[in-house]
C-alpha cells in the first residue's frame, strides 16, 4: 500500500509493508525509495502521524541518497572553477542573459550575487554541492539580470526556468551551515 505527505511544496511518497511477525515499526529510506515496516495491529492514521514527525529526516535522507547519485555524475567531470564559469555561461545562453562577467571566489555567507553592471559572482563553495543544486544557484542569479529583486515576477521567471527550485531552496537551509562552515 502507497501514502503520501506533504513537505514543504514537496511530497514524500511512502510504501507501507505490514506484518504479523513485526513487533515494531521502522522507516527505511534508500535509493529505492521510502518503506514503512510496521505490525499488522499499526493503523493507517498511526503509520501517517509516524512518517508526519520524521518528515524532515526523511527528506534530507532522501535528497542524500539523490545527491550520492548525482555527484557520482559529477566526478566523471572535474568540478574546478572553470565549471561553474562554463555552466553559467550555457545556462545564461539558455535563459537568453548575457552576464558582463562571470567571477568565482570565497563568499562568507552568500551562494552568489548579480550587480548592477551584469557581473555574476559565484561562491566557490558551491563546488561541494550537487550539480542540480550548482544549477538552481547559477539560475537564480541569472533571473536577477532581467529582474533586479525578489517579487513575485522574478520567482515566477525562476519556475519557468526550474520547476523544483522551492526543494533547491530546501536542501540549501538544511546544508548552509555546515559547507559555510567547512570553507
Amino acid at each position: 500500500m502507497k501514502d503520501k505527505i506533504r513537505f514543504g511544496n514537496s511530497s514524500i511518497t511512502y510504501t507501507i509493508s505490514k506484518s504479523k511477525r513485526r513487533k515494531t515499526s521502522q522507516i527505511i529510506v534508500d535509493s529505492k525509495g521510502v518503506q514503512v515496516q510496521t505490525p499488522l495491529s499499526k493503523t493507517n492514521s498511526e503509520i501517517k502521524k509516524m512518517v508526519t514527525n520524521k518528515k524532515e529526516w526523511i527528506f534530507k535522507k532522501r535528497l542524500e541518497f539523490q545527491d550520492k547519485k548525482n555527484r557520482k555524475r559529477v566526478k566523471t567531470k572535474t568540478k574546478t572553477l572553470e565549471y561553474l564559469e562554463r555552466r553559467t555561461w550555457k545556462l545564461a545562453s539558455k535563459i537568453g542573459v548575457k552576464p558582463s562577467q562571470v567571477v568565482v571566489k570565497k563568499l562568507k555567507s552568500r551562494w552568489g550575487s548579480a550587480g548592477k553592471t551584469g557581473i555574476i559572482t559565484l561562491n566557490e563553495v558551491l563546488l561541494k554541492t550537487p550539480p542540480r543544486i550548482i544549477d538552481y544557484v547559477i539560475i537564480h542569479e541569472l533571473c536577477h539580470l532581467k529582474i533586479r529583486n525578489h517579487s513575485s515576477k522574478f520567482w515566477s521567471l525562476l519556475y519557468s526556468h526550474d520547476k523544483k527550485f522551492q526543494d533547491k531552496i530546501n536542501w540549501l537551509e538544511l546544508h548552509s551551515k555546515e559547507l559555510f562552515k567547512k570553507k
